[in-house]
């Protein structure tokens, strides 16, 4: 199983339960499990499916292993002990009994957390790791294999959570009265996406109320029900890249909803109201079924906007960067196109991910606060053009919008009377005016250039 392999499926089941357990952030427990487990290779992960290096402890009725460990009590010293750990009978147990795991008291204050490095600082301090280092370590996976890109933010995660459990309920109920729900106008076809829309509405996501309808585009339908196409960031011939609960398309206009695994993704029936078991077309029955992925072109993979983490128009070049090299924009001509789709300027991205495999930082060459008076002045238009070119440059829009919004947030009539006074002399000239006006809290340019409208007269 490659890196990328074993993250979709970990994910795909912490996806799966984490809401049910009241946990709201996914990336440091995926980060959990590949440090624990290393990737799946430990022993205990690959025998024993206990990826989490989780412990028997005394409330712990099932199976078990003694295994030999090292546990940090001390900082920098390394002690060998052995211990008894819990055995699960696979990976999705493994993750279900790392929830259930962290019902004990101690852990419930990780309920409702969003932010990745305070849930790995709160589950250290409530005794779940003894290693001084492990906050860092897990954050350190995080940013490199771009983690945050599978947690939800607020509501939409239990939302999309349980439009994807009622597409598995009817995928394993046979006998579910769809024929009264799924109905195609007046000719008594079922369509398949007619069923993710149902399960989206039984959710709470709000498709049909926002203008979806069963025929047509359904790339237009969907994306004006509140779903961004993020096809660039997924690669359509494998599936990498897909998050539980992604809607699948293709130019046949058929749709499906991602169920995770990476193999099992599908849980609705085709046009025709006929389920496809494995190939377009199978005709073998009215009943909803589970298809694997590679069996269909899908052409298109459309995500839950409020699910966040993988707005493209938010992330920075760096973070882009990180993406490139864990896989995920592709390669040679196809990493140029998909990049180049997604707003990105090619070469920029590809000079960070050059420094990043030399080990070297990437940052921006101008800092927030210089960008920001730079904005002010005009340099980087507005609107959409603004954002457009302050991501390619590398740059994260909203910080240095924020700090646009900052800087203006000083009255008009203020900026007219400290200009008054640097043309009385007040302020003296050059790098002197610069320096007093900076050590005051002004922003020099805009200072500077209204003193140069006073003097023109405007």
């Amino acid at each position: 199983m490659t890196k990328q392999e074993f993250i979709q499926k970990i994910a795909g089941y912490v996806q799966k339960y984490a809401a049910q357990y009241g946990i709201t952030v996914y990336s440091p427990i995926i980060a959990q499990a590949i440090l624990e487990s290393g990737w799946g290779e430990s022993k205990l992960a690959a025998v024993y499916h206990n990826y989490f290096g989780l412990k028997c402890g005394t409330k712990w009725k099932g199976k078990s292993v003694n295994l030999t460990t090292q546990e940090e009590y001390q900082p920098g010293t390394l002690t060998t002990i052995k211990d008894n750990f819990r055995v699960f009978d696979s990976m999705e147990a493994g993750v279900q009994g790392y929830f259930e795991f962290i019902q004990l008291s101690r852990y419930q204050n990780l309920k409702g957390i969003t932010d990745p490095r305070t849930y790995l600082e709160i589950i250290r301090a409530d005794g779940y790791a003894t290693s001084s280092t492990y906050v860092q370590n897990n954050m350190r996976l995080i940013e490199q294999y771009n983690l945050t890109q599978y947690d939800r933010k607020g509501d939409s995660m239990g939302k999309i959570e349980k439009a994807v459990q009622q597409m598995e309920a009817w995928a394993k109920d046979a006998s579910h009265g769809y024929d009264q729900i799924y109905r195609w106008g007046e000719k008594g076809d079922f369509d398949c996406s007619a069923a993710v829309i149902q399960a989206c509405e039984n959710a709470g996501i709000p498709v049909k109320s926002n203008g979806a309808t069963y025929t047509g585009n359904m790339l237009t339908v969907f994306k004006k029900c509140g779903f961004k196409d993020v096809t660039s960031q997924v690669t359509l011939s494998t599936g990498a890249g897909l998050i539980r609960g992604d809607v699948l398309l293709n130019t046949s206009h058929h749709t499906a909803m991602y169920c995770g695994d990476g193999k099992e993704v599908e849980a609705s029936i085709n046009e025709k109201g006929t389920a496809t078991g494995g190939n377009p077309g199978d005709q073998t029955g009215k009943e909803f079924l589970i298809r694997a992925y590679r069996n269909y072109p899908w052409t298109n993979v459309l995500r839950y906007a409020e699910a966040g983490g993988n707005d493209t128009g938010k992330k920075t070049v760096a973070e882009v960067a990180k993406e490139v090299l864990s896989g995920a924009w592709g390669n040679g001509d196809a990493r140029r196109t998909a990049l180049t789709n997604a707003g990105y300027d090619y070469d920029t991205v590809q000079a960070a991910v050059n420094k990043l495999v030399k080990g070297q930082t990437v940052t921006p060459a101008k800092s927030v606060d210089e960008v920001a008076k730079e904005v002010i002045n005009g340099k980087w238009g507005n609107g959409d053009d603004r954002k457009k070119k302050l991501i390619a440059a590398g740059y994260d829009y909203d910080k240095v919008q924020d700090k646009v919004n900052a800087l203006l947030k000083k009255p008009t009539v203020d900026v007219t009377k400290i200009a008054k006074e640097v043309i009385a002399g007040k302020w003296g000239n050059g790098e002197e005016r610069r320096s007093k006006l900076t050590a005051a809290g002004y922003d020099y340019d805009t200072i500077q250039k209204r003193v140069n409208e006073l003097v023109k007269g405007s």
